[in-house]
Order: C-alpha cells, then structure tokens, then sequence
C-alpha cells in the first residue's frame, strides 16, 4: 500500500491547471480553424496566447498542506524549490508559499530575442519603402522616400497581408514559447498537453479520410476554398502534410518513451503501443494528403528515426518484463489493420501520386516552376538582404523578380503568394537582423537540447526528428507561414527543452 501511494502523481496546482486548459484550447484551434490562415483566426489564437501568458504570469500560493501534496514540504521548510522551480521567486510568509514567475521569464532567452524581433517588426513597419495602390482593374506599387539605414517594409492594406498581420502571427508564437517556459512546472502536464496534441492530430486525420471519402469539395464540409488542395482541415495539402508529419513523431517519441519506462519500472504493459498506432495513423494522413515534400521528407527522417530507435534499444540494459506474445499479437493488430485499409479505401489518388513521384524528372512543369521561382528569389534575396523587404511583404515584391519568366508569370495572371522556400522567403521578408535574433534563438535552443542530453531522451530525440523533417520541408514549401504549424512547431521545441529540465529533478 505503501508502494502503491507513493506512485500516486498528486494533483496539479489549480492555476497550472487553468494554464493548460488555455494552451490546449489554442493549440487543438489552430489546426482546425483552417490552419489559422485568415484575420479572425489569427486575433483569436493571438487573444488566447496573450490569457495563456497572464495566467501562466499569475503568482501560485501553495498552503502547507498543498505543498506537502506535492512532496515538497522540506524544500518549502528550507525555502529552497529551485529543483523543481528553476529560475522561480519563492517567500513563504505565515505557512504560505506564493511562487512567482517573473524571475523564470526574465531570465528565459527566446524571451528577449522574441520581444526584438517583434520591436524590429515594428520598426519596419515604420519605414516603408513601397506602398501599394490599386484602381478599378490592377494594383501595383509606388516607392517612397524612406530611411535608408533602417529596416523597411511595403505598406499594404491589413486584409491583403502586410507587416501587422505578420506581427500577429510572431506574437502569438512568442506569447505561447514565453507561456509554456514559465507556466509548466510538472511532468504530468507535459504528459497531458503532448497526448491531448496527438489526439487531435489523430482526429484531423481521420476527419481528413472521411472527408476524401465523402467527395465533398467544401474543407471540413463548411467552407469552399477555390483551386484550393485541402486535406482535412488544412486549405492547402502541404500544409496539412507537415502537420502530420510533426505530429507523428511527437506520437513516435510517447510511444518509445512508454516502452522504455515500462523496462525501468518492470511493467507487464504499457501504452507504448497505442502511441504506436496513433503515429502509424499519422503517417496514412501524411501520405492521403498527397504532399510530395511531405512524404519524401518523412520517409528520410522516419528512416532516421528508425535506426535511433534501435539504438536505445541495444545502448539500454534494462531488461523487458512484457511477455513475448504482447507485441507479436500487437504487431499482427497493425498488419490486419493496414490489410483492412488497403482493402476497404480508394488508393487510387495515392497510387497515381507516388507514381508522380517515381516519374519525377527535371522538366516536370511543377519542377520546373519552382526551379524558376527559386531562381527569381535568390535575385531578390541578393537585393534585399540586409534590411529585407518587411515581413508578410514578399508576395507583393516578388512580381517584379518574374517579370522576366513567363512560364511563371503568364502575363501577370499568375500570382506567387510564396516562394515555395521559407529558406529563401523569410530571410528576403526579415533582412539580416532579423535572421541573427532567429539563429540565436534557435542556437540557444540547439545549445540547451545538447548540453541537457536530449539525444538520448526518447521523446525529444523524435521531436527532433520531426523538428528537422519540417525544416527539411520548409526547402521545398512554405509550412512556416502556416500560423499553426509554426506555433505547433515552437511549441514541441520548448516542450523539449522542459521535458528534459524537469527530468533532472
């Protein structure tokens, strides 16, 4: 009995429980509400960021019998939590203890340089070099005199996409990043917020099969998007690719942290199978939604994650309590299961893709309009480098790169949103100090995954995968200018990095 209690997790605090609830409502809406591709779903997720990191904010006054729920009741005697809250302002006062937030985010790194990049954002917007203008049949630009040593940007209408939506959309990615670093404190909810993601990443997939099925052209049976290729949820199947890619790693990583932690603890079972079968899920939806980047992109980096996993598995000693025929009945569950898909759904457009793909050759017009577009933003990168073009304003410069290419171009007719490489598309928008404040951001990332051993941590060694596979992506797409993807994205990163904090507790 004894034994048992003790395995017992105590309940979170309420405020973490009212952060979470926040956090998940906002990452399970992004996906759904199309991707979060247009003006009211970006105020809102933005709204919900900005309440996320006030309750996140909020001070937590734990009484000493709450504390002693937690097992903390001799750190709280000896005025020392730093364990379990790093970096957190902690007074005790008559047997209350109230924690405080501030230190931890004052002292966080993504929170300096997201608060930056967001000043640099305005002071862009600031300085306009183009303002866009329009008569009754065409649009175009007019140049303005602006500051030439400054950061620029072109002055576009809001509706249309310009340098305040943009900042809308880094805003709430740098109010979830700051919310998530300070507001979780526990490993239960890491547990719960990773699980609830893959869950509703499994649901998108599922309604994604169905819809297919059902022949409706409208996305989620609500909206019609014209010459759109949606899948699921997602206005444009590429995006919906990337999403599912990240996520099934994120699936991958539970499952293969499940399997491990059942060795230590001698288990006779564990949902480490389940995870298994909600990532091979994510798979089907990644290639049902007939991404090619995706597909080629997660076939790469599953293969990596393949041979990491085989790794952990012959570098660990503790030896599996789980009887042989748990995963052989498991593993014939799989098989019959993807026997009954492939007899009872229509292939058809999945064949005719990877036949697509194994005929792939240079003068595929789809090859070589992106090699085209390619070319055109390397132009316009090498002119704007330094101070960029302003964030969100690529696809109002961009025409005068393809004037000269008419496959691309066809006589104005033919509009380029996106360069179809973030790689190129967010350095041409940022300039050059807006990639340094992204490169230590991501270096400090980088740094801290490492220095913490995250490659040997089951769920952060595959979210680091999926990081890549999406990164490995962005060369040949655009899934970074998809709002929820990029939070999803950031999200899973500082997941990470306090998965592994917390481990070392």
């Amino acid at each position: 009995m004894h034994v048992a209690g003790h395995k017992q997790r105590p309940p979170l605090h309420p405020l973490e429980k009212w952060f979470l609830g926040l956090v998940l409502i906002q990452l399970v809406f992004m996906p759904w509400a199309f991707g979060t591709m247009h003006i009211w779903s970006q105020a809102t997720s933005l709204a919900l960021s900005a309440v996320g990191m006030v309750v996140a904010l909020w001070p937590r006054v734990y009484d000493s019998d709450h504390a002693l729920a937690f097992g903390a009741a001799a750190k709280l005697e000896t005025g020392n939590l730093k364990p379990e809250f790093p970096n957190h302002q902690v007074s005790r006062h008559s047997g209350v203890y109230r924690l405080s937030a501030w230190p931890r985010l004052l002292r966080f790194p993504l929170f300096w340089l997201g608060l930056a990049l967001l000043a640099y954002l305005g002071l862009q917007a600031s300085n306009p070099s183009w303002v866009w203008e329009r008569n009754a049949t065409t649009w175009w630009l007019r140049r303005v005199n602006d500051i030439p040593w400054l950061p620029t940007s072109i002055d576009t209408p809001f509706e249309r996409f310009d340098v305040w939506r943009q900042f809308i959309i880094y805003a709430t990615v740098w109010l979830t990043v700051c919310a998530l670093w300070i507001g979780i404190t526990r490993r239960k909810t890491l547990h719960i917020l990773l699980g609830v993601l893959v869950g509703n990443a499994c649901i998108l997939g599922l309604i994604g099969f169905a819809h297919k099925a059902s022949g409706v052209t409208k996305v989620l049976w609500l909206q019609d998007f014209p010459e759109a290729s949606s899948f699921a949820s997602f206005v444009y199947r590429n995006h919906s690719g990337a999403y599912f890619s990240l996520l099934s790693f994120a699936a991958l990583g539970l499952a293969v942290w499940h399997f491990f932690e059942g060795r230590k603890r001698m288990a006779r079972s564990t949902p480490s199978a389940l995870w298994g079968i909600a990532s091979l899920l994510l798979v089907f939806a990644v290639v049902f939604s007939l991404s090619r980047g995706a597909i080629i992109s997660l076939t790469v980096f599953g293969m990596a994650a393949v041979i990491a996993m085989v790794i952990l598995r012959f570098s660990s000693s503790t030896q599996s309590t789980i009887p042989t025929i748990v995963p052989v009945m498991v593993g014939l569950g799989i098989v019959g299961t993807v026997g009954w898909m492939v007899r009872q759904i229509d292939f058809s457009a999945v064949y005719h893709r990877f036949e697509q793909l194994s005929k792939l050759q240079a003068n595929d017009p789809s090859v070589v309009s992106r090699q085209l577009a390619r070319e055109a933003a390397i132009e316009m990168y090498g002119d704007h480098w330094v101070r960029g073009v302003g964030a969100g304003g690529f696809s109002s410069l961009f025409p005068e790169y393809i004037k000269g290419k008419p496959m691309i171009y066809e006589g104005g007719r033919f509009f380029w949103e996106h360069a179809h490489n973030d790689w190129l598309e967010i350095p041409i928008e940022l300039g050059l100090t807006g990639m340094v404040l992204i490169a230590l951001a991501l270096g400090w990332v980088g740094w801290t995954w490492t220095r913490n051993g995250g490659w040997r941590h089951p769920v952060t060694l595959m979210i680091a995968l999926g990081i890549g596979q999406v990164m490995a992506h962005a060369v040949m797409d655009f899934p970074f200018q998809n709002p929820a993807i990029l939070t999803t994205w950031w999200a899973l990163l500082v997941i990470s990095l306090r998965w592994l904090e917390l481990d070392r507790v």
